[in-house]
This record gives C-alpha cells, structure tokens and sequence, in this order.
C-alpha cells in the first residue's frame, strides 16, 4: 500500500524503502517569502493517511545551521520561530497531519547529537575540505547558547576546532537524521532530489524517498534553474504562500506560456505539470474530489502524469483556471485564513 500511495502522488523521484510510518523532513528558513513548494511533502504524507496508512510526520527546522557560514544567531532563531509557526498552521488544513517540530537548539543541547557527530566525523568525505572561507567552527562554539556548548564533549571540540565551521555542514546534516532516529524513532528521510549529498550517508541507516526538485518559473530546457523548496528568496518565480489569488493567477498564466511545449521532464519535471500535480492532490486530500483536468476526471499526481504524457504540453493556457483555483481554494487561502485567525486570536 505504501509503494502504491508513492506511485499515486507523482512527485517522487526515487524511494528506496519498506514499510516506514515514521518520516522526517529537514529544512531551513525562508530569507524572503514562504514557498509553496515545500507542502509537497505534506502533501505526501496526507495522501498516506487517506490510504489508511498510520505515517507521521517529524519536521526539523535547521535554520541556525547557517550559523556554520558566520550568519548571526539571533536572526535565524527568530527566523526558525516564524517556520515553526507555518508548520504548525498547515498541519491543521492538510486533514490535522500529526508532525512534531524540533529546532536547532533541540540537538545542539543534546549530548546524542554531538555523539553522532563524533561517531561519523571520519567518513569519507563526510568533511568539505574545499571550504576555505568563514569561521573556524572554534568561532561558532563560542556564539552557541551554554546548555549546547556544555553538550559538546571536550575531545570533540578539540578535533574539529580548527576546521572551517562550513565545511561541517554535510556532517551535522548527516548526524541530525542519525539522532533523530534514535530520539524520534525515525525511519526514512523525504526530501527534495538535491540532497543526494547528504541521502548517499543517511541510507546506510534509514530509508529514502527523494522527490522532484522544483524549478523557478523561467526555466527552459537548456537553462535549467533548480530551487530549494523549503527556502524562498527574493528575486524567485515561483508561488508564496504570500500571494494573493491575483498574483497567483498571474503567476501561472506567465509560467503557461513558458512552460509549453516544453517536455515533460529533460532531467527535471515540467514546472507547470508539477504546480498541477500539486494542485490536483491538494484537492484529494482536502474534499476527497476528482478535478476535471483536460477533459478527464483526475484525482491523483499521477493521473495528472499520465495526462500530460499523452496529450504533451501543448496549450497549457487553457489549464490555468483549474490549477490556480485549485491551489488557492485548497492551500494559500485556507493557510493564509488561519494564519489571521491566530492572529487574531492572541
């Protein structure tokens, strides 16, 4: 059942797993706007669920983390708060998802933590030694809050000290899936494609589902420009949460026009098919309703594949009104409703 709820979605690039209930999905702060993207993983999870499959989901938000490249502790713990604060707001309209929320400070206080740390230190590679700007990690050790500095074993500090403290990036990643299947009793990682860096340590000891990078809005076939799905920057083509039901319409009229004719997938997936992807399961998991896309009744990511790959990407104006609507009515509106309502609430 949980190779055909996977199958169903669309969006997954590989999997390599068995029978997991418990997920986890590792990401960062937005330096501009939310992105939409980053609900694919909600919407996964959701689709599961309907299936009658028990999954949770475990969201670490590892925003501090660029405190490895020198960025002030301050701003990107109060960054990590306001991440936190979305998650919990779109649990409640993905059909009240169970997810659990750590931060930084939840492992980097936690002895467990830096003994994975320690554990995995003298894997190969594991160290980019290419790093050759920032601080020494010595540096970010002292900017630490005292109950993470204290968790941090003596030897341990002494031998990674002097490294760049970038260069440690791809370890914490990897000693963060460790310990939180130790603490959490996670049993795969689902995240975007592009993590392969840190996914070709973490399947030594948990399961994988890699899914389909997103693209920005201008992207063409030999100009490929891949994004973060949990990080939005200015400058991006892509759909905010923020957006208004006018900028997401116009948005999508404009990636139509680019995006036809464009294949299917060159490498990566046609980033209109996978706004509608998303959109057609954002309506499945919120009314439990077939959407009429290009004369047929689809419920499903891959039946929306299935389309596009016999029909090509022709004329993708015409599908505008249903995708826009779709993800208005089914995920930017309701989360931007509850987030006023908890606004107003306190």
């Amino acid at each position: 059942m949980l190779a055909e709820g996977i199958r169903k979605f669309g969006l997954v690039e590989s999997a390599r797993i068995s029978e997991p209930t418990r997920f986890y999905y590792g990401i960062s702060t937005s330096r501009y706007s939310e992105p939409l993207d980053q609900l694919d993983v909600f919407l996964l999870l959701s689709r599961l669920r309907k299936m009658g499959l028990e999954v949770e989901l475990t969201v670490f938000v590892a925003g501090r983390y660029a405190q490895l490249n020198g960025r002030p502790k301050g701003s990107l713990a109060e960054a990590e708060q306001q991440k936190t604060l979305m998650l919990e707001q779109s649990k409640v309209i993905f059909d009240q998802l169970p997810v659990k929320v750590f931060c930084t400070k939840d492992l980097w206080s936690s002895l467990g933590y830096w003994k994975e740390i320690d554990r995995l230190k003298g894997l190969d590679g594991i160290i980019d030694r290419s790093r050759v700007n920032g601080p020494l990690f010595c540096e970010v050790f002292e900017s630490l809050d005292e109950a993470e500095r204290l968790a941090i074993p003596t030897d341990l500090l002494k031998s990674l000290g002097q490294k760049k403290a970038a260069g440690l990036y791809r370890l914490f990643e990897v000693a963060e899936a460790a310990c939180l299947r130790d603490c959490a009793l996670i049993e795969a990682k689902v995240g975007p494609a592009a993590e392969e860096q840190y996914d070709r340590y973490i399947k030594d000891f948990m399961d994988i589902v890699q899914l389909k990078q997103p693209l920005d809005f201008r992207s063409r076939p030999k100009c490929v420009k891949p994004i973060t799905p949990y990080i939005g920057n200015e400058g991006e083509e892509r759909v905010f949460l923020s957006d208004t039901k006018e900028e997401l319409i116009t948005k999508i009229r404009k990636l139509a026009q680019r995006a036809s004719d464009q294949p299917l997938l060159n490498g990566f997936m046609n980033p209109f098919v996978r706004l509608s992807v998303l959109a057609v399961e954002a309506a499945a998991i919120a009314e439990s309703v077939p959407v009429s896309f290009m004369n047929r009744q689809v419920s499903d990511g891959a039946a929306v594949l299935d389309k596009f790959e016999t029909v090509g990407t022709r004329r993708l104006s015409a599908l505008v009104p249903v995708v826009a609507e779709c993800l208005w009515a089914y995920i930017i509106r309701p989360l931007q409703l509850e987030a006023k309502n908890r606004g107003d609430a306190s």
